[in-house]
């Protein structure tokens, strides 16, 4: 009876919030289900984001060069360890170099991620696969194929139109939870990025799903690179989730003194006008990591958890870890320990 009740008050305030702000109710319904799979275990459930973004490189690690059967096992230890930290959903490159780790009729296949052909769909393992044990999937592309100051591949395929019938692609064939975006913007115009951010988000909506960037943790890198953040930010049009890489420690500087997360944190936050869900994308990769400008990583074995105790005391809503690789890894074990503590006292 309680349960039959839970559900009931959950689907009345559900309405009242679609009828107040539809773009944000479609947000917190795209996070709040399917949350438990058939293989996973059960687990109390959460509205808060909790993600880990899997890269072309975590690919070559542990996917890339397999069958089916050798893929199918090792993606469900990639989703059985992100369950075991506590996580919810995977992002997942699916487009990284103007390529595509799935059959496509919009880009050639991944030499990066899949080396070629691999004689299956890898896509539609991973969303099965995950689906099951409960996970959210939201494939991550580099809408431009640009990174480090150049196009990879063919750059005729990063054209808005090509870009958007390829998330077109994705959301047709695939039962993808999301669509979401990285940092990596050549130098086009912020115009023209925020035209391209619009129509996607437009179009990600109109399947029901949500669409999210990760721009720098820098605000003037971002602005200089034409990530008109401040647009972005000013608006519900543009995304349904904001995730600045905040990727720095709270004992920064030559002598620590600087709080650069807590900074630049309640920077973002002040720059989000239109409140848009925000997410902190947070560095696992860094941790103990022996960095003369940046002493916390070596200094502290909490980094991570307070961090998301910060965001969450901020009003954020979530957090992804970068990256898959760096959170099995041993060297951030007791790091990822003090997060699920965290976790665990919600």
């Amino acid at each position: 009876m309680k349960k039959v009740l839970k559900i009931l008050i959950s689907g009345l305030i559900l309405t009242v919030m679609i009828l107040m702000n539809p773009v944000s109710a479609l947000a917190l319904q795209n996070d709040q289900t399917d949350t438990v799979g058939d293989k996973g275990q059960t687990r109390v459930e959460t509205s808060e984001f909790r993600a880990v973004w899997f890269s072309f490189k975590d690919w070559q690690k542990y996917l890339k060069g397999k069958n089916e059967q050798e893929f199918k096992a090792a993606f469900s230890s990639v989703c059985e360890n992100s369950q075991k930290q506590g996580l919810n959903t995977i992002i997942v490159h699916v487009r990284s170099h103007n390529d595509a780790a799935y059959p496509s009729s919009c880009y050639p296949w991944s030499d990066e991620m899949t080396g070629g052909n691999p004689g299956y769909d890898p896509l539609l393992i991973i969303t099965d696969t995950a689906h099951a044990y409960g996970l959210k999937v939201h494939a991550w592309i580099n809408p431009y194929g640009y990174r480090n100051g150049s196009y990879s591949g063919d750059q005729s395929l990063a054209t808005k139109d090509n870009i958007i019938s390829g998330i077109k692609e994705i959301l047709d064939k695939y039962p993808v939870d999301g669509i979401h975006f990285d940092d990596y913007f050549p130098p086009l115009g912020a115009s023209v990025h925020n035209d391209l951010l619009k129509q996607v988000c437009a179009t990600v909506r109109g399947y029901g799903k949500v669409f999210g960037v990760s721009p720098q943790g820098n605000i003037d890198n971002n602005i200089a690179s034409g990530a008109d953040i401040y647009t972005w930010m000013s608006s519900n049009e543009y995304m349904d989730y904001i995730c600045p890489q905040i990727y720095w420690s709270d004992i920064y500087g030559k002598n620590g003194d600087v709080t650069m997360y807590s900074d630049r944190l309640s920077s973002w936050i002040s720059l989000n006008k239109a409140k848009v869900d925000m997410y902190i994308g947070l560095a696992a990769y860094r941790v103990g990591e022996n960095s003369k400008s940046d002493l916390g990583w070596s200094r502290k074995n909490d980094n991570l958890s307070t961090q998301i105790t910060k965001l969450r005391n901020s009003g954020c809503q979530g957090y992804i870890l970068f990256s898959y690789s760096s959170i099995v890894s041993p060297a951030c074990q007791e790091e990822m320990q003090s997060v699920r503590n965290v976790n665990n006292q919600q």
